[in-house]
């Protein structure tokens, strides 16, 4: 293992995270793939969350931290991220997620076999202060949902859950990287049609991550994420498929909803332990 030279770096980016970032540490710590190297961009937190990743400094000297005055953009903090990251492949992780422990090895392992392919990814869960009766419980994306080229992903929608991405830096580098533009707000959907550009996307129809909801958690009305998906189309000259709002129409149609996002649940494990 070359600590100079690793073959994957993942990027962690955290704001006020002191309640989660410990595990999200951890379950990077504990893949069973470990030529990697972790840098962690924090957007100058105002808890604890500095003294708590200083404290895996001084246990792992793959960690790396760098705290940068508070921008408010996610696309500054995991730029920063990429700008110092030395790894082939680069994977990103939100400070407030967790990955299952396989999940580096086996994208690493898929991205190799394709070479054409400029990322892979797999599914991300819901967890958190949510469960199946909850709108926000979900499997992303649904196996129909998944794309595979940057036609998918116009005709589709966004179905590349940004914590679940493992990317060639050198395409991350071709792009530019996330578009820092503060009118964009979902710069993860914007790279991955730049991407697009360059080839295809692997998907790994296993369960890689698990995506935090919280009280604290960012959150917007369908109507401002309607307005963003716009913003971005107008932006790139894009017909993209329109954002529809589908929660909130009744409680039949939320058990309808949730039992296919259960059921894709239970198959993915199924699947995964089959072939494991």
């Amino acid at each position: 293992m070359d600590r100079e030279n690793p073959i994957i770096s993942v990027i962690i980016t955290v704001f006020n995270s002191e309640d989660f970032i410990e595990e999200t540490i951890n379950s990077v710590l504990s893949q069973t793939f470990q030529d990697f190297e972790i840098i962690i961009i924090d957007d100058q937190s105002a808890d604890k969350t500095p003294e708590i990743i200083k404290t895996f400094l001084q246990k792992d000297s793959r960690i790396r931290f760098n705290s940068i005055p508070h921008s408010g953009k996610p696309a500054v903090v995991r730029n920063t991220g990429i700008a110092e990251a030395k790894g082939e492949y680069v994977a990103f992780l939100d400070g407030d997620d967790v990955w299952e422990k396989h999940k580096l090895e086996e994208q690493l392992n898929a991205i190799r076999k394709n070479h054409d392919a400029v990322l892979v990814y797999s599914v991300a869960v819901t967890f958190g202060v949510v469960n199946i009766f909850s709108p926000i419980y979900e499997v992303l994306p649904l196996l129909h949902k998944a794309a595979r080229t940057r036609e998918d992903l116009i005709r589709k929608g966004n179905s590349i859950p940004l914590s679940t991405v493992l990317v060639r830096k050198s395409f991350l580098v071709k792009a530019g990287g996330f578009d820092e533009d503060p009118e964009l707000r979902i710069e993860d959907y914007d790279l991955w049609l730049r991407l697009g550009e360059f080839g295809t996307f692997v998907f790994l129809p296993r369960i890689h991550a698990y995506y935090r909801i919280h009280p604290n958690q960012f959150s917007s009305d369908w109507e401002a994420k309607k307005k963003r998906l716009e913003y971005l189309a107008k932006k790139r000259g894009l017909q993209l498929a329109p954002y529809r709002f589908y929660r909130n129409r009744g409680f039949p149609f939320l058990i309808l909803r949730n039992g296919i996002h259960l059921m894709t649940f239970i198959w993915l494990k199924l699947i995964t332990v089959v072939q494991r």
